[in-house]
């Protein structure tokens, strides 16, 4: 069994372990936030190997790294895009003067500006060393203590952004300041130029706004009154060109008007030759089926005419046949009894009394023979 001495040295062992690590180590650490950039400095070199001293050549993004008081120095920088606003307008307290340039016309104007920018990626620790310690002190709302901001890189783009505004707007005359085209013009350029100095200050200039342009109110009165009078001249100008285009108007209108009587025109002798070419082609169907229905009904005459004549022709033969069938019935047998029997037709008798033991009524054959019809020969 472990003796009350180890028990006393192992205990002491871990409570410096715990007090080491929950007291000191997080003296030692430094904490850099999701909207910042960390710049690390070494004050004094620290173990064997390293002795580098100076600004480590490299940015450091969010998360914990070593910050050891004295030995170590950590500069933050606003990794986000930030707004420098040169208005009347009130900006988290302060109040920021718009600028003031003269045209070229000797007026007094007053520019408002909203620069946007942000630190150049990758570019921190050499603004570091461009503008030295402390200069870009920032300090986050999450951060248990605040440092005043001393911000040397917003001074000098401040600075610059007042020489640009002044060498660009500066170069208007009174008929630009109305007009929007040459504001947009100007705030292009001046963001082109800002852009160009600032470059060795590795800051990216994302955007010039150009708000407004204020002046005096005597030189208000004298550009309005100078596009007034434009405006009239432009109106006289507008006048003049439509009573010369209403002049083209007629003359458009009395061409259309000619134009359309004409092809009016056109179209009712198209129309007409069109009616008599289906007219024409009426008749030529109708002639066509006139002729096509006198063709059929004079073939179905020719044909009846010819089955009647045909029939007539069939009913003679078949009268002549039976009459020579007669006469040769005359010739024979047949034709004593036909004789007979025309006879005993035209027999016309008054009152008769015979006997029937001389004469059978009722004997057919002796009767024709009494007639006058030859016997039959055996």
């Amino acid at each position: 069994m472990a003796s009350k001495k180890d028990l006393y040295l192992y205990g002491g062992t871990i409570g410096f372990f715990i007090i080491f690590f929950s007291v000191v180590v997080p003296f030692c650490i430094f904490k850099v936030y999701v909207e910042e950039i960390g710049v690390w400095t070494k004050v004094w070199p620290v173990g064997i190997t390293d002795f580098s001293r100076g600004v480590v050549e490299q940015d450091y993004f969010v998360g914990w790294h070593r910050g050891i008081p004295i030995v170590d120095y950590w500069d933050r920088y606003n990794a986000t895009v930030q707004t420098m606003n040169m208005t009347t307008d009130k900006i988290a307290g302060r109040r920021m003067e718009p600028i003031q340039v003269r045209t070229m016309d000797d007026y007094d104007v007053s520019v408002e500006l909203i620069i946007k920018y942000k630190i150049r990626r990758g570019s921190a620790w050499k603004l570091r060393k461009l503008l030295g310690p402390g200069a870009a002190a920032y300090e986050p709302k999450k951060a248990k203590k605040t440092v005043k901001e001393r911000v040397r890189y917003k001074i000098i783009l401040k600075n610059e952004t007042v020489d640009v505004a002044r060498s660009v707007f500066g170069k208007m005359t009174e008929k630009h300041l109305y007009d929007p085209y040459e504001k947009r013009k100007r705030a292009k350029q001046a963001l082109k130029e800002l852009q160009k100095r600032m470059d060795p200050r590795f800051l990216d200039i994302i955007d010039v706004l150009l708000l407004d342009l204020k002046f005096d109110p005597k030189l208000d009165r004298k550009i309005k009154n100078v596009k007034l009078a434009e405006l009239d001249i432009l109106l006289n100008i507008s006048k003049g060109k439509a009573a010369d285009y209403r002049g083209i108007t007629n003359i458009i209108d009395a061409d259309t008007e000619a134009w359309v009587e004409r092809i009016e025109g056109d179209r009712i002798a198209k129309f007409t030759i069109l009616e008599a070419l289906v007219n024409q082609r009426i008749a030529e169907l109708m002639a066509a089926a006139n002729k096509y229905l006198i063709e059929k009904k004079a073939g179905a005459d020719r044909y009846y005419q010819e089955r009647a004549a045909a029939g007539d022709l069939l009913v003679r033969k078949a009268r002549a046949e039976g009459e020579n069938l007669r006469r040769a019935a005359m010739i024979g047998v047949g034709g004593d009894l036909i004789v007979a029997l025309e006879a005993a037709k035209n027999i016309n008798l008054g009152y008769l009394e015979f006997t029937t033991q001389r004469v059978d009524m009722l004997d057919i054959e002796e009767m024709v023979l009494k007639f006058g019809a030859a016997p039959e020969k055996e």
